[in-house]
This record gives structure tokens, sequence and C-alpha cells, in this order.
């Protein structure tokens, strides 16, 4: 009888239902809003935008500042947050690029006994994760953090993807102020970081030693997609005792040549004027 009658009192009010309903396909309007927004929005904006009364806006968007889904930032705005970055980006490991670059980090691997990975960008937080990983027969002696937001400003992986961004992402990400992961060193001012970046872009690829991990050897070749703008990196880490100043061509130029390859699959174009490189 208990059962019935909690299957009465479901059928009795309808109106539950449909409120639930409404309320899940708010949600998703506004995270879509976001997603394919820019950096962050205003409760006007999506207002404006959704057709949503300011007052439920509000109330949704607490819900999802609690649930980590969306952050508070400067000026009374919202924005995405990096565990909203995360969820999406681990979502479309089943697809696209991160589906294509499978065999290609295997293979990079294989080739070079080195732990080669996939870094995907996440633009709307302009930070980057790592989502595909093929270990080597030659092991590292540190760990490396899947599915876990990094910085752009630190390291081969990060510096590669801020390369091809663009000056005013750089500034943006120059902005945040991230601290070095290791010794909590300031980032460079905006002139060094450019000329890194610039000398980056112009030989095709990233390479640091201990910007991440102590006595860790990165070295990280661009991916782009079908609109020309990066959306990845391949990369090779290494310990240091294990790399030597001929190794740097010889790797780089198999990431360079893998990754380019790979952003071929994904659609991209290469620029002649840019022999290959955007």
């Amino acid at each position: 009888m208990a059962g019935k009658g909690n299957r009465d009192s479901k059928a009795d009010h309808p109106e539950s239902s449909a409120a639930g309903a409404s309320v899940v396909s708010r949600v998703a309007d506004i995270l879509r809003a976001f997603a394919e927004g820019g950096e962050s929005a205003s409760i006007k904006d999506l207002s404006h935008q959704l057709a949503l009364a300011p007052s439920t806006l509000h109330r949704l968007l607490d819900q999802l500042v609690t649930a980590g889904l969306i952050e508070r930032s400067a000026g009374r705005r919202y924005r995405i947050s990096n565990e909203f970055s995360r969820i999406g980006a681990l979502v479309a490991r089943r697809a696209g690029v991160l589906r294509l670059a499978r065999p290609v980090v295997q293979d990079v691997a294989r080739e070079t006994t080195e732990t080669c990975m996939l870094g995907m960008l996440l633009p709307q937080t302009l930070t980057m994760m790592f989502v595909e990983k093929a270990p080597a027969s030659a092991p590292v002696p540190y760990q490396i953090r899947m599915h876990h937001s990094r910085s752009l400003l630190w390291g081969a992986t990060g510096l590669c993807l801020l390369a091809w961004l663009g000056q005013e992402a750089m500034e943006r990400v120059l902005r945040r102020g991230d601290l070095s992961p290791l010794d909590g060193r300031t980032p460079p001012g905006s002139r060094e970081l450019a000329e890194r970046l610039a000398q980056i872009r112009a030989q095709g690829y990233a390479l640091t030693c201990g910007e991440q991990t102590r006595e860790a050897v990165g070295i990280a070749a661009p991916v782009f997609g079908a609109n020309r703008r990066i959306v990845g990196d391949l990369c090779i880490t290494l310990p240091r005792a294990r790399f030597s100043d001929a190794d740097e061509s010889r790797l780089a130029g198999l990431l360079m040549r893998r990754a380019a390859a790979l952003s071929r699959l994904n659609g991209h174009i290469p620029s002649p004027a840019h022999g290959g490189r955007e």
C-alpha cells in the first residue's frame, strides 16, 4: 500500500515533475550560455540573453556556484569554473582530436621509449590539462597528474599553448599572476614572456627543464584544429638525467611531425606562409 500511495502521490502532482524539468532546462540554458559565450557574464547579460528574471538567475547561479560549476568574478560577473572545464574535456575524450590522438601518443611513446601525453587547452579558463598518456619502457620517477587544471605560464606544455594564443590571451593569463608550482616565483614580465613565446613560435616547439616538476624535461609541439586555432599539444617528458643536448632536435623534430599530422587529421589546413606552422 505504501508503494501505491507513493505512486498516487506523484501522479496527483504532475506539476512537480514539470517544475523539475523547467529548472533542469533553465540550468542547461545557463551552462550553454557560458560555454558558448565570452570569458564572463553578468546577471543583466544572462537575463537579456535567456529571457529569465534576474531573481531567478541569482537563485540558479548561487546553486551552480555551490555545485562548483560556476564561480564569481570581478565586477559582479560570473564565469565557468575549472571543474566545469575539466568535466567538458573529460566528455570530449570520447570524440574528436582525443580519439584521433590516442594512437599517435602511443606511437611516439614506443618510438622514443619516453612518456608521451596530449595536453588539451581549456579556452574558457585559459588553462590546460593532460587528457591522454602513454607510458613508455623507460619510466619517469615522478607523478604526472591527469585531468588536472594547470597554468599556461609554467612548463613546456602550457607555454606551447600560450605561444599560439595571441597577445590578449597572454595578458589575461599574466594578470592572474599564477605563481611557480615549485618555488612560488612570480611570473615573468610581459616583455620577457612575449620574447620567450616568440622564440617558441619561431622554432615550432617549447622546451623547459624543471618548471613544473623538479629535474624533469618537457618538450611540446602544437596541435591545431579546423579553424586554425590551437587546441592542444603533443608532449614528451623525461628526467633531466636521461636528456642530452643531442636529444633536443631528435625529439622535437619527431613531435612536430606527429603534431602536424594530428592537426591535419583534425581538419587543420596550415598556412603556406608559415611553412606548415600557424
